[in-house]
């Protein structure tokens, strides 16, 4: 069976130290994998890729699709290939159903693609405002909250053990699109109500960091 490969420029912990400069364009990112998670240049909302196309969620709760020549200072964009596949319909709370879907990983020592689509009791979501120039978790513990009610769409995302966490942060990493495309951020909290879940495991990583950035070279993390 294939495993994912997961190509990423720069990594969580850039992003958590304080760089929110856009030094890749969405359609290089798009070359390397059709699903995935991001941020806008200066860390401005929070960007979404199901199928091949990118969609931004801003602080405003709008969403948009990312034009190919937008850049993003952080980007991780899989080939997911599922590893398997199951239905859920336990009606379970984010942190019962995320911590069984844990237990169903084969090894805790590899990184996983997560995508969870379906239908959800309530969808609970977030997104950082445009222009961000403050420490990461400043910027987090202020940024909006949205949620909605018997939301339908797809969970996109990562999910990564202890001993890569400075790459992928650690545990899960997800990002909600609704299907009508009008609902989307960062995920915050869930209830589900009967959802697909796949995951595939990760044995390939490419990660790139914009070295030749003047501004990256200086920056101290």
């Amino acid at each position: 069976m294939t495993n994912s490969k997961i190509f990423q420029h720069n990594t969580y912990n850039t992003l958590y130290g304080g760089f929110y400069e856009g030094t890749i364009t969405l359609e290089e990112a798009l070359k390397h994998g059709s699903a995935g998670i991001g941020t806008l240049d200066t860390a401005n909302g929070e960007v979404t890729i199901l199928d091949g196309v990118a969609y931004h969620g801003s602080s405003e709760n709008k969403v948009r699709i990312v034009e190919k020549d937008e850049t993003l200072p952080y980007v991780a964009v899989v080939d997911h290939q599922p590893l398997t596949s199951f239905t859920d319909a336990s009606c379970s709370s984010a942190s019962e159903f995320l911590s069984a879907l844990t237990e169903k990983l084969p090894t805790k020592s590899a990184a996983y693609s997560i995508v969870i689509a379906g239908f959800f009791k309530t969808m609970t979501i977030s997104s950082k405002p445009a222009g961000n120039t403050e420490p990461y978790l400043d910027i987090l513990a202020k940024q909006p909250h949205f949620t909605r009610e018997n939301a339908c769409g797809t969970i996109v995302g990562i999910w990564s053990p202890k001993h890569l966490a400075d790459l992928f942060g650690d545990g899960f990493h997800l990002h909600f699109i609704s299907s009508d495309k009008t609902f989307s951020a960062h995920v915050q909290d869930f209830v589900i109500d009967k959802v697909t879940v796949e995951f595939g495991k990760i044995d390939s990583i490419q990660q790139v960091f914009p070295v030749d950035n003047e501004n990256f070279e200086k920056h101290q993390f």
